[in-house]
């Protein structure tokens, strides 16, 4: 991608961005509306994580009916404040510890980010955990992989199995590492995630039994799972051995064992 125009200062004079928080702003004007349209937000109540600069924040709050962003760095927030006032509901703080529930309201919510990639991972089993309507996250192109793993892929685990249980998911946009600023080492890709219909009580209580299932890799259920007594009568009713690993079962295998079995926690 070459010769586009960039966004309004994707960093602002005299900033220096924080490499510990991985801050590689999006500069790229066709890529922003590309992400935009394919967020489908229209009249929606939006949650942003990590605005960073505002590029997505400034079409996110046109298009939104609702836009509430967070951000852990306080020099952004302050810029951001200045740039947006009263428009955007605005909350300093690490997305991974807030409490986006009672930020968001009880009311359906749709996630757009640009999500930092030391925290990529946690970030995504965070959403997960609140099922939001739809995600639309911008993440490493390594990173995307893992919601569209499969059985025995290396990073087959959580985020593949939660994504196909409750989400469709597509690559959206490609994003180059030219797109940034400053630039980064690696290109980027954004995945759009839709809201299928799928019931669960407690998304929270599910990832946690898949971090368990999925915490020895090379060890079987039975032993990850700590070797509960019921166990063994569950695989054989789900037709399963009992030294099968959960690298090798399908998202819907995983998700009839949490139903039978629960949280072993």
């Amino acid at each position: 991608m070459t010769n586009h125009e960039e966004t309004k200062n994707p960093v602002p004079a005299g900033f220096v961005p924080n490499k510990a928080l991985g801050q590689n702003f999006l500069a790229n004007a066709d890529i922003v509306e590309a992400i935009l349209d394919a967020a489908q937000i229209d009249d929606r109540r939006v949650l942003e994580i990590g605005p960073g600069t505002g590029a997505l924040t400034e079409g996110l709050l046109h298009r939104s009916s609702f836009l509430a962003a967070v951000e852990k760095d306080g020099r952004l927030c302050e810029m951001l404040q200045d740039r947006f006032g009263s428009q955007l509901t605005l909350l300093h703080a690490d997305a991974l510890d807030a409490d986006l529930p009672a930020l968001m309201g009880g009311e359906p919510w749709h996630a757009v980010g640009n999500l930092p990639y030391y925290a990529t991972t946690p970030l995504v089993l965070r959403l997960l955990s609140l099922l939001p309507e739809s995600m639309t996250l911008m993440v490493q192109k390594e990173a995307a992989d893992r919601f569209f793993a499969q059985p025995r892929d290396r990073v087959y685990g959580p985020v593949a199995v939660a994504a196909a249980c409750f989400y469709t998911a597509r690559e959206a946009v490609r994003a180059p590492r030219s797109c940034f600023r400053p630039q980064p080492e690696v290109d980027s890709v954004v995945v759009r995630l839709e809201r299928n219909d799928t019931p669960m009580e407690s998304p929270a209580a599910f990832l946690s039994f898949l971090k368990r299932a999925f915490s020895m890799r090379r060890k079987t259920l039975c032993n990850a799972l700590g070797k509960e007594a019921r166990l063994p009568g569950i695989l054989d009713s789900l037709g399963l051995d009992t030294n099968v690993r959960a690298e090798a079962l399908p998202p819907e295998t995983l998700l009839a064992l949490y139903g039978a079995f629960g949280d072993p926690s």
